[in-house]
């Protein structure tokens, strides 16, 4: 609803659609959660200075301020207090005397106030997924793969290819980054990185590791564990080639997981490589970039179901008559 009233009270059809709004916000029927209520400025139906004057109105679960908070703001009783806009030029706040918080960044909103305390141990997420039984799995694990992951990008979802990549050093000390996926074939999983990062020196000592990826729109994940080795020089070349100018410019320049004294070092080195190539030449791979290959030993398929029930389907590579083959096991959630 769109409108702005000094005093009064709201004509219609706004008064009804007001009316409606705050008799959901009251009423829970059948348990559901109540929906939440974005205010930008003034809550429809409050006084600019005095806010909810009959107590009735609208009790918004978020009000967005603009300029600066209107004296009603001091009604607000909500989790979630924004400042937006950035309309207000320091001169002006310094003229006024108008104590405003800052904006992070190029951010067009702040928040003011704290942020709502959370109990962490109560949330929850109860998962509704159709069912997932063994007669719906292809024999093949990264057959299985491929159609969930077809799955997730005919939803759209957000770097469907994002993993979860854990190593462990040869102490067994672990540790986990979000990687992205850049090849898939029978021969397992490919990814790319700097040959001297922490998780390289991992892979160095433990050439072994796990992926996770998670597509949380359809309540699923997929685990996978192996044997990791290095792609082949001819691959790496060829991916490295393949890859934005910008990005190959940002592969020379950081030397990843080295201590740097500041972003500005990174900045200084990318814009005198950029004028370097700038002529179109080929950038040059660095000798320390490449590929990883994961050769699957475990796979794991994970579907979330209602009352924690989730189903975990389990592809496990073991001998039979001197040949390799991938027995299936339903795993208790």
């Amino acid at each position: 609803m769109f409108g702005f009233s000094f005093h009064g009270t709201p004509r219609p059809p706004f008064d009804d659609l007001i009316h409606r709004l705050t008799c959901l916000q009251s009423n829970n029927l059948n348990n559901q959660r109540k929906p939440a209520v974005v205010s930008v400025d003034i809550p429809s139906g409050w006084h600019v200075e005095d806010g909810d004057n009959s107590g009735n109105g609208l009790k918004p679960d978020m009000l967005v301020s603009l300029t600066a908070p209107k004296l009603c703001a001091k009604n607000f009783h909500g989790s979630h207090h924004f400042l937006g806009g950035r309309f207000v030029p320091p001169a002006i706040a310094e003229k006024y005397k108008l104590n405003l918080p800052a904006y992070p960044g190029t951010s067009m909103c702040v928040r003011i106030g704290k942020p709502p305390q959370v109990d962490i141990s109560a949330m929850r997420e109860n998962y509704i997924s159709p069912e997932f039984l063994e007669e719906h799995l292809e024999a093949d694990p990264m057959n299985q793969f491929r159609k969930w992951f077809d799955d997730a990008l005919a939803a759209s979802l957000h770097e469907p290819n994002a993993m979860a990549l854990s190593t462990a050093d040869k102490d067994g000390r672990p540790s986990s980054r979000m990687v992205l996926l850049k090849g898939v074939d029978n021969e397992g999983f490919v990814w790319y990185t700097n040959y001297q990062s922490k998780k390289a020196h991992d892979l160095s000592e433990n050439p072994r590791a796990s992926l996770l990826f998670y597509w949380d729109d359809l309540n699923r994940q997929v685990r996978v564990e192996g044997s990791v080795s290095k792609v082949s020089e001819e691959e790496s070349e060829q991916y490295f080639h393949s890859r934005p100018h910008g990005s190959q410019i940002g592969a020379i320049v950081s030397k990843q997981s080295v201590v740097v004294p500041g972003r500005d070092v990174l900045h200084q080195e990318y814009r005198e490589l950029e004028s370097k190539f700038s002529d179109g030449s080929v950038i040059p791979k660095p000798k320390h970039w490449g590929g990883y290959r994961l050769k699957p030993e475990v796979f794991e398929f994970w579907q979330g179901q209602t009352s924690r029930l989730h189903d975990r389907l389990q592809y496990t590579l073991e001998k039979f008559n001197g040949k390799e083959v991938w027995k299936i096991k339903r795993l208790a959630p």
